[in-house]
């Protein structure tokens, strides 16, 4: 009865518009009244969410790019891109992937890109006579890219709820998954573009390239420091956020003369206008977890699962089934916090690893991002560009099914994660 009451609540106010994290406070609250729960314990419960020193990697990744976005390196990292990939067929549409391939090295959010340098790639590609609609969704899609391959803000909160996780070992395991969507996009991008005849850019010379290269390299070692220093043990994961913030302030400053003190003050009250609702997460999961906890939610499921098959296989394309609807209609951070310790607890058993797991759980939520009805990235490219959620949504939907065979790959063989990790332990 009380567990019934707790979930009318939830969906009656997720319903009515309010945000899911305080939805989840509320109904939270109200089973503790109707069960009688010293609220006292709910206190203490979210002020242990938010004790974490890893936690504070998270604004640290995203004062990253902020800087890159307030200086000219990420113009440099676009015509860096652009001189590599810009003259293949599909042109500017390959630039937008190179370029969130390379971004995804800053922020290690999915909005950041889609919001930053995502929006220059986007007004590129418009302006060079791609179609708006075609543009909106290479940028909301390429953007996805960026919490798979390190760093990522989703996998370091994956991390501090899966104790049996290493964020080090899920950086490295996200390297090859990253680089397989970006290659599913660009084979998508080049046929589409010769079929509706887009524009290519002039190859570049010798001296052209050489100059991108050179202007565009030091952003691009940005994810190269960071797991140089995580792996080799110079750092902890929160220090090496702090490295990746300091070394994007000395490129906007000493090299690129196009960054200052205002600037960076400026960067640090967006970082605290958004890292709040960041924030309540954490406190919002562990109170709803606690209720799931209370009703003995992960038993049910693995009976009910394991009353069908114990095949690991199959279990893991539930699963995805599962983070696939829920991406659909909720936000990637809270998925994970909430749902990924039921998960791990079903397949752990069957031998999966931990930071493989991780990475299918990620790239799941942020197929998440480019589905309706939700689509985070899809809402906010379409806000920016003013262009109608439908014409995005449309075009989207190919690039959807290129990820949706990576994550197949993936879950049938878990090794192409591990392996650099393995490799390189």
């Amino acid at each position: 009865m009380n567990f019934a009451v707790f979930i009318l609540v939830f969906a009656g106010l997720f319903a009515i518009g309010m945000p899911i994290a305080f939805s989840m406070i509320i109904s939270s609250v109200v089973y503790a009244l109707i069960g009688g729960i010293d609220l006292s314990f709910f206190n203490l419960e979210g002020f242990k969410a938010l004790y974490s020193f890893t936690l504070t990697a998270i604004p640290m990744f995203m004062l990253t790019a902020e800087v890159m976005n307030s200086s000219t390196v990420a113009d440099k990292m676009f015509n860096f891109a652009n001189s590599l990939t810009g003259w293949i067929p599909g042109g500017l549409g390959h630039t937008n992937i190179v370029t969130s391939v390379i971004f995804a090295g800053m922020p290690g959010s999915a909005a950041a890109d889609t919001g930053g340098i995502g929006y220059l790639s986007y007004k590129a590609m418009k302006d060079r006579g791609f179609d708006p609609a075609f543009s909106a969704a290479v940028t909301a899609a390429s953007a996805c890219i960026g919490p798979i391959i390190p760093p990522s803000i989703p996998v370091v909160v994956y991390a501090m709820t899966i104790t049996d996780a290493s964020v080090g070992a899920m950086f490295l395991g996200g390297v090859i998954p990253g680089v397989l969507m970006a290659i599913s996009m660009g084979i998508y991008v080049y046929f589409i573009s010769k079929k509706r005849h887009y524009p290519v850019e002039k190859k570049p010379t010798a001296r052209e390239l050489g100059v991108a290269v050179r202007q565009g390299i030091l952003p691009v070692l940005t994810p190269v420091i960071l797991l140089v220093t995580i792996e080799g043990g110079l750092v902890t994961i929160s220090e090496g956020a702090v490295v990746t913030v300091l070394y994007s302030c000395f490129l906007g400053t000493v090299i690129y003369h196009k960054f200052g003190i205002k600037a960076l003050w400026n960067c640090c009250k967006n970082i605290c206008m958004v890292i709040g609702s960041i924030l309540v997460f954490f406190i919002a999961t562990k109170m709803f977890s606690y209720v799931l906890t209370q009703e003995n939610l992960v038993n049910k499921i693995s009976s009910a699962i394991y009353g069908i098959t114990q095949t690991k296989l199959v279990v893991m394309l539930i699963i995805n089934v599962f983070f696939l609807i829920m991406g659909c209609l909720s936000d990637p951070l809270v998925n994970i916090m909430l749902f990924a310790p039921i998960a791990w607890s079903l397949v752990k058993p069957l031998g999966i690893d931990a930071n493989a797991f991780g990475i299918i759980v990620v790239f799941n939520c942020m197929i998440g991002l480019i589905t309706p009805p939700v689509g985070g990235n899809a809402f906010l490219i379409s806000g920016i560009t003013k262009i109608p959620l439908q014409k995005i949504f449309k075009e989207l939907l190919p690039f959807v099914a290129g990820l949706l065979v990576v994550l197949l790959l993936l879950s049938m063989f878990p090794e192409i994660i591990s392996f650099l990790p393995n490799l390189l332990s």
